[in-house]
């Protein structure tokens, strides 16, 4: 009995012991490295190998304690207490009763990268450690520029943005060979700490085919563009010695004006009809015509592998086709037709956490079940949006009344008014009513009855919508940098936004409207 005794109170002892005792956090000492969209385990343990249940595990961010990324105390997570921008992303991955208490960010963004800090506190001791995660990011694909500047020479310019580094910038002639070596890149940092790169090279078209300008930051990544500088300056006018060839071009003009005259006729008279929805012709959100100029948000731009004629003093060099290399990516914005982005069908939820009072949301579906509560409420747009975050590939969903789920077809222009479309994160988590506008993160196609399609572009662009339809589809290229929407039922092309900035992670959201008794349905 006494023996029984004596263990129990040396067991005592060295739990007191273990409780008051002191303990270190060790952590990595240089950055943890990972990648946009990516998980990153910030590693934290304490030593000795104390069991940290009982204890308190704080962690934040390095610059702002207030800014809590995850809170464990009383031996439980505190949701709540968690920032926005981080619930639901980070968790404890470690073994708190080895006193491992390990931290995991999930679907990292931009706004991830810096340090944290490791907080851990006894009844009697506390300690703190910092930890720092840095992003690798690519840049866009250069845009390459020219002008003249004298007789034979032409000032050609190099521009790349969104790089999370400083990059190497190198010039290059169609043997592969570098040009100018010692010219030194301009560099300059944007808001959110991406890098930009910038430089120029004077060339002679007469000694030189086409040249390159790639951007990297590694072998394996590098973003290369080409450009073909030609010389439009008037050449010395020569005596006319056309002779007879002057004669038969004007023949050859007069023919052909006579074989459009027949045509035109023909038209007019329902012997020849033209399609207006030819491949690659769609109208852009921005109510200009023809998707050839789109809005350069964040520099999106082309590359050119082969050697392309480029128009002077232009800011990107537009191919007219383009080849997979081993080394470099091509993009070409080309928007494609319904059935080919309906395979990238994505499920989707609606979140019933970010609907205001007076939308009833289950699951797919949302419907104002109060239009009075509305005006009570004014601090809160009536949309509701996605659990899912959208950040990069292509994404297709589409939105429909929930009459159509039933027997009876319903046109969404029998509703009074509804819009669709996306926002950024950092759009969703503001506790301000912003504009719904794209300067404030907001891409969206609206509806109102007795006025019609039209989108939230600076400029309100309307929409001429040829016939009813029951559903809308909806497609977001993260990789392209365009969200476009299409009538479901017959694949017409409504509209494209070009705008839609890279680097962004998005959420679709819908507004079913205030004075409509059906809601809508979101779904594939």
């Amino acid at each position: 009995m006494l023996v029984f005794f004596l263990c129990l109170t040396m067991m005592l002892n060295l739990s007191d012991k273990a409780a008051g005792s002191t303990f270190n956090l060790t952590v990595p000492l240089g950055p943890i490295t990972s990648q946009l969209d990516a998980s990153v385990i910030l590693p934290c343990q304490l030593y000795p190998h104390f069991n940290a249940q009982p204890f308190r595990v704080h962690w934040h961010r390095s610059d702002d304690v207030e800014t809590t990324v995850l809170l464990y105390e009383g031996q439980q997570i505190q949701e709540a207490s968690a920032d926005p921008l981080y619930r639901g992303r980070a968790s404890l991955v470690g073994d708190l009763e080895k006193g491992d208490v390990s931290l995991k960010l999930e679907n990292l963004t931009l706004a991830d990268r810096g340090g944290y800090v490791c907080f851990v506190k006894s009844e009697t001791w506390y300690e703190r450690a910092r930890v720092s995660v840095g992003m690798k990011v690519v840049g866009l694909i250069p845009v390459m520029s020219y002008t003249e500047v004298g007789q034979d020479q032409m000032n050609v310019t190099c521009v790349s943005d969104g790089w999370s580094t400083e990059p190497t910038l190198t010039w290059r002639n169609k043997m592969g060979r570098g040009i100018d070596d010692n010219l030194v890149p301009k560099y300059s940092t944007d808001a959110i700490g991406l890098v930009s790169v910038s430089s120029w090279l004077l060339v002679s078209p007469s000694k030189s085919e086409w040249i390159s300008c790639s951007v990297h930051l590694s072998d394996e990544e590098i973003k290369e563009s080409r450009l073909l500088p030609q010389n439009t300056r008037p050449q010395t006018e020569t005596p006319d010695t056309s002779g007879p060839w002057k004669a038969a071009f004007i023949i050859a003009l007069i023919l052909a004006l006579l074989g459009l005259g027949l045509l035109f006729l023909s038209y007019r008279k329902g012997y020849l009809s033209i399609s207006r929805r030819e491949i690659g012709e769609r109208p852009p959100c921005t109510g200009t015509e023809g998707p050839e100029k789109p809005a350069n948000i964040g520099k999106s731009v082309e590359r050119v592998p082969k050697p392309q004629m480029a128009e002077k003093s232009t800011n990107t060099v537009t191919p007219e086709m383009t080849e997979k290399s081993t080394t470099t990516e091509a993009q070409i914005i080309r928007m494609p037709g319904l059935d080919t982005v309906r395979g990238n069908a994505v499920q989707l939820t609606l979140d019933d956490k970010t609907a205001p009072d007076f939308l009833k949301v289950r699951d797919k579906s949302a419907t104002c079940k109060d239009p009075g509560k509305m005006a009570a409420q004014g601090t809160q747009h009536p949309h509701v949006l996605c659990k899912e975050r959208l950040s990069s590939h292509q994404h297709y969903w589409e939105v429909m009344d929930n009459a159509t789920l039933a027997v009876n077809m319903q046109a969404l222009q029998k509703r009074q008014s509804w819009y669709v479309g996306v926002c950024t994160s950092t759009a969703a988590v503001s506790k301000k009513k912003l504009p719904l506008t794209p300067q404030n993160g907001y891409w969206i196609l609206h509806y109102q009855k007795g006025t019609g399609f039209f989108t939230n572009t600076e400029t309100t662009a309307a929409l001429s919508v040829a016939s009813n339809f029951c559903k809308l589809g909806v497609h977001l290229d993260c990789d392209k940098h365009t969200l476009s929407f299409y009538n479901a039922g017959d694949g017409t092309h409504i509209c494209t936004f070009y705008n839609i900035p890279p680097l962004k992670t998005f959420i679709p959201l819908i507004c079913p409207g205030v004075k409509d008794g059906d809601g809508m349905y979101i779904g594939k």
